[in-house]
């Protein structure tokens, strides 16, 4: 289970990385909106005001801020799960959090969690012969 754990926390934090990198682009186009509003709302053949264009380069910009953050959070929170299965200590909570994070968005770490969790607690459950 443990290497059944790792590797769904590993195609996870690929998918984090990817996600990572698409709100880096959307950061990049809010801030380049913001750059470009004035030119934008000058412009004779453009139906959009100056606030409009603000509006829209500050909400991209915002929105690519958190998503990074938020999913820099969850890069760190998974690679301290992958590392949790071999300390050779029961540690339970890393699988925790990282269910709970993959009913909310990413289903490999909600698979990882589950199986991180079956393998911290079999291994010292094993009947010795």
């Amino acid at each position: 289970m443990k290497n059944a754990s790792k590797i769904m926390y590993t195609i996870g934090r690929i998918f984090n990385i990817i996600a990572m990198l698409s709100f880096v682009i959307v950061l990049i186009i809010g801030i380049v909106a913001l750059v470009k509003a004035p030119e934008l709302a000058n412009d004779p053949n453009s139906n959009v005001t100056l606030e409009e264009a603000r509006q829209v380069g500050i909400t991209l910009t915002v929105v690519g801020g958190v998503f990074i953050a938020v999913y820099c959070v969850m890069f760190a929170l998974a690679t301290h799960a992958s590392k949790a299965l071999n300390n050779n200590v029961t540690e339970n909570a890393p699988h925790i959090i990282m269910v709970i994070i993959g009913v909310f968005g990413d289903i490999f770490y909600l698979l990882g969690g589950i199986f991180g969790l079956i393998a911290e607690n079999s291994d010292n459950n094993t009947i010795q012969q």
